[in-house]
């Protein structure tokens, strides 16, 4: 019997996510004259954010406008579009995928750019800081945090990493160890100018709107600090790539997929972009490992790229 013909798909690509990532892939098969499609349910990390900092050509704008400008652009490619919605599931194969989603595709090849989630300690307040006073990532900003005294959380560890790293930033710190024991090793790093440490447990951050003005320890005790960093954990914000049997990279920050360096995963025809595919978080870097999957997704369909 003669082997039945694979079903038609209906585009290319599919890209979960239309953030930096899934955006600048999407570019890039555009330009190639490839059918892609980008579905996105807007819920990327960097909303809680009110500027992007440090990136090329955008430096203060809020991301929300970043992608906008970026999607629209790409959507005046006749062979790009967008539907919102989420992705509950893929099956198939590559040449073959079908996504269920906000509507039934079936695609050749599909890349994964849906991003990480920040799994933060469930302290009251915290929550309603991120973002604003509350971060992670100095670069992006301690410029705008400066000059302020400043609190560092430990979570799991004590970020021996960050205690260093942000003297260029503040010079009234406050480790707050927050029950994490401090090894000797690290006590005899952390006993330097412009640092000091606060025992006990973390109970609340007060703030005004998301604008930190004090800690409050165990017993009562607070601390007035108007900026706070913590290291927090991040996994896959979807777990798509998970169910397709994609290799997850571990890491003390948390999990992420592993990718080559065409930003493939180990599974054929899926390619991953942005967070979801590094440890560090980084507009720039999202941009850059969207343009790659997109081009390189592109060869792949043209049978250009190596063996995986």
């Amino acid at each position: 019997m003669p082997t039945p013909e694979a079903a038609p798909v209906d585009v290319d690509v599919a890209i979960i996510g239309a953030s930096f990532a899934g955006v600048s892939a999407a570019f890039m098969l555009a330009r190639a004259r490839r059918r892609v499609v980008l579905i996105d349910d807007d819920q990327t990390r960097n909303r809680f954010a009110h500027a992007s900092h440090g990136f090329l050509g955008q430096d203060g704008v809020p991301p929300a406008a970043i992608r906008a400008k970026g999607l629209a652009e790409v959507l005046a490619y006749p062979t790009a579009r967008h539907l919102p919605g989420r992705v509950t599931a893929i099956t198939g194969q590559s040449g073959s995928f079908v996504l269920d989603g906000p509507e039934p595709i079936r695609a050749a090849r599909v890349i994964l750019a849906y991003g990480q989630r920040d799994i933060l300690p469930d302290i009251p307040g915290l929550a309603d800081c991120w973002g604003k006073t509350a971060n992670q990532c100095p670069y992006c900003h301690g410029y705008e945090l400066a000059d302020r005294t400043t609190g560092l959380l430990a979570v799991d560890a004590i970020p021996m990493h960050h205690a260093t790293h942000l003297q260029d930033w503040t010079d009234d710190l406050v480790l707050l160890e927050n029950g994490v024991p401090v090894m000797p090793e690290e006590a005899d790093k952390l006993d330097r100018p412009g640092l000091r440490r606060a025992a006990g447990r973390v109970q609340r951050l007060h703030h005004t709107d998301g604008a930190l003005h004090a800690v409050e320890l165990e017993g009562g005790l607070q601390i007035g600090m108007r900026a706070l960093y913590l290291v927090s954990r991040q996994d896959p914000a979807a777990p798509l790539g998970q169910d397709l049997g994609c290799e997850m990279v571990d890491t003390p920050m948390g999990r992420h997929l592993r990718v080559d360096d065409f930003q493939r995963t180990s599974v054929p025809g899926v390619f991953a972009a942005g967070d979801l595919a590094r440890t560090y978080p980084s507009a720039t870097q999202a941009a850059a490992t969207g343009n790659t999957a997109g081009a390189a997704c592109h060869q792949d369909l043209l049978a250009l790229l190596p063996p995986l």
